[in-house]
């Protein structure tokens, strides 16, 4: 027992001092403040006098003086910190608490590293003091009589000395990696935040303007169904057509790139040749399916770059690329709606990551409540829709290699991709037609109906245009297509 009550006093204690005064000390009352912090119940000056007692009681009681350092007890007396290794506490000398205040090892510790750089984020003192729930100016002592700075190692001096090397270095390798994943996640978390502002922006600032261009030329109304006179009762089959890669705005000049390319040319192609396979279906369709978006806009802002910020050729301002590209999608899909009921999906391409998005807010407005007419709002990269027993997925082909596609689609889709007998893919990017046949899905590249720019033409990037329709029957999958190209006489 270190000492017992009396009338309400506290009396002896002469153990705590044999005990502690070997460590060093400033000054009997830095001695009696740390007394006074292990045992309350005796004041400081009370503490102060025993001291004196003690001092006068035998002459070769003395107080240790102060060092630098000393690894054996844990004494810092030039920053006023006791490590007691025992109960894994720091006992630090804080003037503003009036006394020594003790904090556990673990905390200590903690609060080591938030202060510290290794973890790729240093806090600030009121952001540690915030953290560990400690008065502000406590803190900014704390880390001031324990020398801390924010470049400086993650470990406490007594880890250093009682830890193996190779594991304070495989817990440096370990912050190391939780730097990396947290910038990775912030890095991701700011792309998050930039989709959704510019959302906002597409929702606040465009959709203005996409209710006056409603307002002028009103929703979507009923169509006159196509007739074709050649056509016979067939409609056991859905028709996938989608006129990927379109690069709407692009600006090809004929001096220099071998054929023209803008807005008329670029609307001529479009409906010339989506006429064209209309006119050679085997008869009407149950359903058409046509993915848009995937690089349908040639620019991505009013920069007139892409979506990554590489300047294009362009043949009109950005807001005229982007509203007349909304209306003739409307107007594509009309000649769509004659012939059957239609699906639009998106396929958000490398240069118009966003613009697609406007666009498909754009039609979602347009055909809302029509019957003939599903747009399915969803910016995701890859989508999916199931046909009978086929499952058909889409996307535009640039964030990942093709290769993958089937494995993709099985997980993905893993339900549908069960119970669907046929898996096809359609992608574009490429601008030219390929069919691979692998690991149980056919994957299609479709072609482009763009001409070049400077940029095309001067790397060699050159590729037949034109427009594809794939025929999928409910049961039996892909079973035809149709190929209408671009000819050289009507460049």
């Amino acid at each position: 027992m270190v000492g017992a009550e009396s009338n309400g006093g506290f009396v002896g204690g002469n153990e705590l001092i044999e005990q502690y005064a070997p460590v060093g000390h400033k000054s009997q009352l830095a001695f009696a403040r740390f007394l006074h912090q292990i045992e309350p119940r005796r004041g400081i000056n009370a503490w102060r006098l025993a001291i004196q007692r003690w001092l006068a009681k035998n002459e070769e009681n003395t107080l240790r003086p102060t060092r630098e350092k000393d690894e054996e007890d844990g004494w810092r007396l030039d920053t006023e910190f006791y490590y007691d290794k025992n109960d894994d506490t720091y006992l630090t000398m804080i003037d503003a608490a009036g006394g020594f205040v003790a904090v556990e090892g673990a905390t200590h510790r903690a609060m080591k590293i938030s202060y510290s750089n290794m973890d790729g984020n240093s806090m600030t003192v009121g952001e540690v003091a915030r953290e560990f729930d400690f008065p502000r100016q406590w803190m900014n002592e704390y880390i001031r009589k324990h020398g801390w700075i924010h470049d400086m190692e993650p470990f406490t001096d007594e880890e250093m000395l009682s830890r193996p090397v190779d594991d304070l270095v495989d817990d440096v390798l370990m912050q190391q990696r939780r730097v990396f994943h947290k910038k990775m996640e912030k890095k991701r978390w700011r792309e998050i935040q930039k989709d959704a502002d510019t959302l906002r922006t597409l929702d606040e600032v465009l959709l203005g303007d996409f209710r006056a261009l409603l307002g002028e030329q009103g929703k979507a109304k009923t169509i006159k169904p196509f007739k074709s006179p050649d056509w016979v009762a067939k409609n056991d089959y859905a028709l996938v057509i989608s006129p990927t890669d379109l690069h709407w705005g692009k600006y090809g000049w004929v001096d220099e790139t071998g054929e023209k390319f803008d807005f008329d040319e670029a609307r001529q192609r479009l409906m010339q040749k989506t006429e064209n396979l209309i006119s050679r279906l085997p008869g009407r369709p149950e359903q058409i399916i046509m993915a848009t978006g995937s690089d349908w806009f040639h620019i991505d802002n009013s920069l007139a770059t892409t979506t990554r910020g590489t300047p294009q050729d362009v043949c009109g301002s950005p807001a005229q690329i982007l509203m007349t590209g909304c209306t003739l999608a409307r107007e594509h899909i009309d000649l769509l709606r004659a012939v059957a009921p239609v699906k639009v999906v998106f396929m958000p391409g490398n240069h118009d990551r966003h613009s697609s998005l406007a666009l498909m807010m754009y039609l979602s407005a347009v055909y809302e409540g029509v019957d003939d007419t599903e747009v399915v709002v969803s910016p995701q990269l890859r989508q999916y829709v199931t046909y009978g027993n086929t499952l058909i997925g889409f996307t535009h082909g640039d964030s990942l290699r093709v290769n993958k596609l089937p494995s993709i689609m099985a997980t993905e889709a893993r339900g549908d991709w069960g119970a669907c007998e046929n898996h096809i893919w359609f992608h574009g990017h490429k601008h030219y037609r390929q069919l691979v046949e692998s690991d149980g899905a056919i994957v299609i590249q479709l072609p482009s109906l763009s001409g070049n720019d400077n940029y095309h033409y001067r790397m060699g990037y050159i590729s037949r245009a034109g427009l594809c329709a794939h025929m999928i029957d409910r049961e039996q999958g892909l079973t035809g297509s149709l190929y209408a190209p671009v000819m050289e006489s009507e460049q």
